[in-house]
């Protein structure tokens, strides 16, 4: 459930970005994601004593109420369908009260805090992977549709990919069309006739597998926090370098410029990814 959760917060707090740009309001989120590792605290706060990062939350509140009461009234959620997981009531309720008791379930779900703490349940209640709010009143309970289930690390992979690129191509749009990124600065200098494309293919691998395992992988170890924050500011400077070259050069600098080595690189990354999900998922099984 951890891949289900992670991943359903990473596309709304990607969706909240998209929109905060798009009405030119300062984004809270990405501004944390991308200065935490020299502002942690100061930048966390801002999320929550500031009029701008109260007006983050309320775009995400309301996103998250959206999508969880669409969830909760159909049975069917984004991270559920994609790792074919179903939805059930485990007990029959008369329709007023399950309607009210369904009401209280996405506001819980909508706050992004209280939602990480009743979720953590689900380690109390991993027969039916149920959430407190859920136990408690006999609500949602969810199962495999698959019965053939493929081995956890492949779950933890494609649900990495799921993560990484969604994250990515909303922030694309953000910072090529809503919100621009600055053109990059021009050296001057010439080419050097010396550049050997293979060289460089293998310093960009050497500087990501050290990005893994000091970042995304090492990450799994604080139950995959500081991977999920990792996730996102990794993905806002390749964001803003590849729009910002796309402002420079034209269109036609992605495929000259960033095409050749962009799957192997964020490949590596997505890796790291899923060998975090994996370390926090045998974390968790001790718990």
């Amino acid at each position: 459930m951890c891949r289900v959760k992670v991943t359903e917060q990473t596309i709304l707090i990607s969706l909240t970005s998209l929109i905060a740009s798009i009405f030119h309001i300062k984004d809270a989120f990405l501004g944390f994601f991308l200065a935490y590792k020299i502002d942690f605290i100061p930048g966390f706060l801002h999320i929550f004593d500031t009029n701008y990062g109260l007006y983050n939350l309320l775009i995400l509140f309301l996103i998250s109420f959206c999508y969880y009461s669409i969830e909760s009234l159909t049975g069917h959620g984004i991270a559920e369908d994609i790792f074919k997981l179903e939805i059930i009531n485990k007990y029959k309720i008369s329709k007023n009260k399950l309607l009210k008791l369904l009401l209280v379930r996405d506001i819980i779900k909508s706050f992004f805090i209280s939602n990480i703490i009743n979720s953590l349940f689900i380690l109390k209640n991993k027969k039916f992977l149920q959430n407190e709010y859920d136990n408690k009143f006999n609500l949602m309970s969810i199962k495999n549709k698959n019965e053939n289930k493929k081995s956890l690390f492949l779950q933890y992979f494609y649900s990495s990919m799921i993560m990484y690129y969604s994250i990515f191509f909303i922030l694309i749009i953000i910072y090529t069309f809503v919100q621009p990124a600055a053109p990059l600065a021009s050296s001057g200098t010439v080419k050097s006739g010396s550049y050997n494309y293979w060289h460089f293919f293998s310093t960009i691998l050497k500087n990501n597998i050290t990005l893994d395992v000091f970042e995304y992988m090492i990450g799994g170890f604080s139950l995959f926090t500081g991977t999920f924050i990792e996730l996102f500011s990794s993905n806002i400077y390749e964001a803003i370098i590849m729009s910002s070259l796309d402002i420079t050069h034209g269109s036609s600098s992605f495929v000259k410029y960033i095409l050749p080595q962009f799957f192997p690189e964020t490949l590596g990354y997505v890796f790291g990814l899923s060998i975090a999900l994996v370390m926090t998922d045998i974390i968790l099984s001790f718990v």
